[in-house]
């Protein structure tokens, strides 16, 4: 617990984001000693001007006192060296070092994972789409992930409440400073019916313009994919789409009337390739689901859905194999090899823990 302390001593530090972060665990090889370090030994690792930023920031913060504030309000830490830290989080290019979390949720017993954005000004097709679409998926077993902001996300998130399903969160802002904050309440709806509200800024942080754009690379990677019900040409949730292309997350889009400046930005994701979605149905089939194979909660078990995915899972069982012994008895080259694991893990099959053991889920 108390290297954990230090985690979000150095997260309260503007400017030091995951790669710098992970510099100081290479060099150091925990927070605790590279709180404790000096400018001279800091230059080292990440450089002079930041060192001496560390060490004028470091004056203020206290970080025994902000740890007590943290447990005082129930909210979670989760570090990427934790177990419970999001499976498929983990593996996009740069995840955050630590997640803030409001909520009794555990990530690991969870397998099905959606997206749903869009616009913070949608028109009453857009909001239909939205809830259909949210309520059906949570019926289905789906946990739906947004951004918690006005608009598509607000529906999406209301309509897995009032359907009795889970739901995440992901604000630009601190867990203490909901934004908006007229959905204040909406997010104690979220937390009380099981789901989670996360944030990787400091808990008073306020939303900032430039805190959403990394907020949204959260919300594609926590899961196996992202629908955009609505949105115009230029938006947020366009920004969502591309992180999740980058991520290797299936994306997908609600049509729209070709007069609608709302719809703008998700046909022209249909036109550029991403899967069209009138239905539930479609967003299974997207990300290559047939209805009757989703894992509920009655512990129905999924099969991969490729031959190359059945090989390699064939390989794994529940007592888990390390990473590096896999790669040597399905002897493919590293390209394919990890291309079709995170496949396996996108369908919720398998989970790579801290380690690089991997599990049959």
């Amino acid at each position: 617990m108390e290297e954990k302390i230090f985690w979000v001593a150095f997260n309260h530090i503007m400017g030091i984001g995951p790669i710098r972060f992970q510099k100081l665990l290479n060099v150091f090889g925990d927070a605790q000693t590279a709180w404790r370090a000096g400018v001279k030994e800091l230059s080292g690792a990440i450089g002079t001007s930041t060192a001496q930023k560390i060490e004028e920031e470091k004056k203020k913060i206290e970080p025994e006192k902000l740890w007590k504030e943290i447990e005082k309000k129930n909210f979670k830490v989760l570090t990427w060296r934790d177990d419970f830290y999001p499976p498929l989080l983990r593996h996009i290019s740069n995840p955050p070092f630590l997640l803030y979390m409001w909520g009794d949720f555990d990530f690991r017993q969870f397998n099905l994972f959606i997206s749903i954005v869009g616009t913070r000004r949608p028109t009453p097709y857009g909001r239909k789409a939205a809830k259909i679409l949210a309520s059906e998926l949570a019926e289905e077993g789906w946990v739906v992930v947004s951004g918690l902001a006005l608009g598509i996300d607000g529906e999406s998130h209301s309509s897995v409440v009032r359907e009795g399903g889970i739901t995440v969160g992901v604000l630009g802002s601190g867990l203490g400073v909901i934004y908006p904050s007229s959905h204040q309440r909406l997010a104690e709806e979220i937390v009380e019916g099981g789901g989670a509200i996360i944030s990787e800024y400091p808990p008073l942080f306020p939303p900032r313009p430039e805190n959403f754009p990394p907020r949204n690379r959260i919300i594609s990677g926590l899961a196996q994919g992202v629908v955009v019900v609505e949105a115009p040409r230029r938006s947020g949730a366009l920004i969502t789409a591309d992180f999740a292309l980058e991520q290797g997350r299936e994306v997908m889009a609600v049509p729209g009337p070709i007069f609608s400046p709302q719809s703008e930005g998700t046909n022209n994701l249909i036109a550029q390739g991403a899967a069209l979605i009138q239905s539930k149905k479609d967003v299974l089939e997207a990300l290559g689901f047939s209805p009757d194979k989703v894992k509920k909660s009655s512990g129905e078990s999924i099969l991969p859905s490729g031959e190359e995915e059945k090989e390699l899972f064939s390989f794994i069982d529940s007592s888990g194999i390390f990473k590096e012994e896999l790669i040597q008895l399905i002897d493919w080259e590293e390209g394919k090899f990890f291309r079709v694991l995170l496949s396996l893990e996108l369908q919720g099959l398998v989970q790579e823990l801290p380690g690089g053991k991997i599990f049959r889920v």
